[in-house]
C-alpha cells in the first residue's frame, strides 16, 4: 500500500512524501515504484489517526456495560478518524465498575474492523458529591484497597483514574495510582487551589474535562483550575465541541497550556452518531436537541460528536494541524502508555492514519494500514 502525494506530518513538521505501508505497519518514506494499491493525497494532510482517551460509547454502545459489544462503536470511530481510543466508565459502585472492566478486557481481545480498544479510564468512582453532573456517584469510601481492586481487575489496561483530591484518602489513593502506572487526573472536584497542589505533589498529572465539573475560578482563591491551569506538571482533557467551553476559553487554554499541555477528547457517549432524540442510559433520560444532550433538567450530560470534530473546531479557531496532532494522538498514546506503536508517523509505528484538508475535514482513515 501507498499513500502518495501528500504533506506528511513527521517529526512536527510537514514533508511533502509518500508512505509505503508493509505488514499493517509503516515501512518507509520516499518515492516509490506504482504498487496495486495507491492512496492519491495530493493537496491533503496526513496525520496520525486520532486517539480518544475520554470516551463512554457510542451509536448505542455503552462502555460501561457488562456485557456489550463494542464492534459498532469502534467501527463508527475509526470512520470519524479516531483509531483507538481508552473505553471511559462513569462513577459506579466497585462491582459494577470491576464488572464494566471485565467486559472491556474481553473487547479488547477482540479482532475488530474498527478503532483500537488501548485502555480503560474510570471516571470515578471516587469524585465529589457536589460536582457530578450527571452523574450518580455511589457512596464508595475513596480507599487504596478499593483501588486495587480496580487495577486487578484491569489486568494492565487501567490507564487513567479521575479523582476528586478533596476525598478522603485521595492522596494516598493518588500515590497508589503513580506507582501502578495509572494516571491520576483531577475532576469532578470542589478542590481548593491547596487540595489540588498536594494532589498534584502526590503524583497526580492530569485534568478531567478541564472547567466542566470543576469549582469556579475566582481571583482571590482560583481553586482546583488555578492549579491545573499554572502547573506544568498537568496535562488538561478539553472538550472542543463548543458546547462544553466556548471559543474564548478554549483560546486561553491553549495559550495556557500549549499543545503539549492538552489533550483533545470527546467524552462523547451512546447518543454519539444517533442524531437527535430521547434515549435512556442506565435507567436515566438524555435528550438530544440541535446536537446537544442534556438531562431532563437541563444539564449538560456529554459530548454527541467523535473527536474529530473537535479537531475541526481547533483548526477553524486557528490551532496548526501539528498541534492538534500533539493533543489528539502523540499525547494520548504517551498517557497510554503505546507511544511505541502508534501516536506518530514513524517507520515502524502501525499505519494508523488519517488524510485531512486544512480545515480538518476526514477525507480518508487508515487502522493498520487498512483503508476504511
Amino acid at each position: 500500500m501507498i499513500i502518495r502525494n501528500g504533506a506528511v506530518l513527521r517529526d512536527g513538521v510537514f514533508t511533502q512524501t509518500d508512505i509505503r505501508i508493509t505488514g499493517g505497519r509503516i515501512g518507509g518514506f520516499g518515492s516509490f515504484p506504482d504498487d496495486s494499491d495507491v492512496y492519491d493525497a495530493a493537496g491533503l494532510y496526513v496525520l496520525p489517526g486520532l486517539i480518544d482517551t475520554h470516551i463512554h460509547g457510542s451509536v448505542g454502545v455503552e462502555f460501561a456495560s457488562p456485557d456489550e459489544d463494542f464492534e459498532k462503536a469502534r467501527v463508527w470511530l475509526a470512520r470519524q478518524g479516531v483509531t483507538g481510543f481508552a473505553a471511559t466508565v462513569r462513577a459506579l459502585p466497585a462491582d459494577r465498575t470491576i464488572a464494566a472492566e471485565r467486559n472491556i478486557l474481553r473487547e479488547s481481545r477482540k479482532p475488530s474492523k474498527g478503532a483500537h480498544l488501548f485502555g480503560i479510564h474510570l471516571e470515578g468512582p471516587f469524585v465529589s458529591p457536589k460536582k457530578s453532573g450527571v452523574m450518580h456517584p455511589p457512596e464508595e469510601t475513596c480507599a487504596v484497597e478499593t483501588f486495587s481492586r480496580f487495577v486487578e481487575a484491569g489486568e494492565g489496561l487501567l490507564k487513567i483514574m479521575t479523582i476528586a483530591p478533596e476525598r478522603e484518602n485521595a492522596l494516598a489513593v493518588i500515590v497508589a495510582a503513580k506507582a501502578a502506572g495509572v494516571h491520576a487526573s483531577l475532576g469532578h472536584t470542589d478542590a481548593t487551589y491547596a487540595q489540588a497542589e498536594a494532589a498534584i505533589d502526590a503524583g497526580a498529572s492530569r485534568a478531567t474535562h478541564v472547567f466542566n465539573a470543576m469549582r469556579p475560578f475566582c481571583h482571590r482563591e482560583t481553586g482546583v483550575l488555578g492549579a491545573v491551569l499554572t502547573d506544568e506538571r498537568v496535562n488538561t482533557e478539553m472538550i472542543c465541541d463548543l458546547v462544553h467551553n466556548d471559543p474564548p476559553t478554549v483560546r486561553m487554554v491553549y495559550r495556557l497550556k500549549g499543545a503539549h499541555g492538552m489533550t483533545l477528547v470527546s467524552d462523547s457517549g451512546v447518543m454519539s452518531g444517533l442524531g437527535d432524540g430521547e434515549y435512556v442510559v442506565d435507567g436515566h433520560t438524555r435528550i438530544v436537541s440541535g446536537g446537544v444532550c442534556r438531562s431532563p433538567e437541563g444539564r449538560i450530560a456529554g459530548s454527541t460528536v467523535s473527536m474529530a470534530a473537535g479537531a475541526k473546531t481547533l483548526a477553524a479557531l486557528g490551532v496548526p494541524l501539528a498541534d492538534i496532532a500533539v493533543m489528539g494522538a502523540k499525547t494520548p498514546a504517551k498517557v497510554l502508555g503505546i507511544d511505541h506503536i502508534t501516536g506518530a508517523i514513524q517507520e515502524g509505528l502501525l499505519a494508523d492514519l488519517i488524510v485531512v484538508d486544512a480545515a480538518f475535514d476526514v477525507k480518508a482513515v487508515f487502522v493498520e494500514g487498512k483503508h476504511l
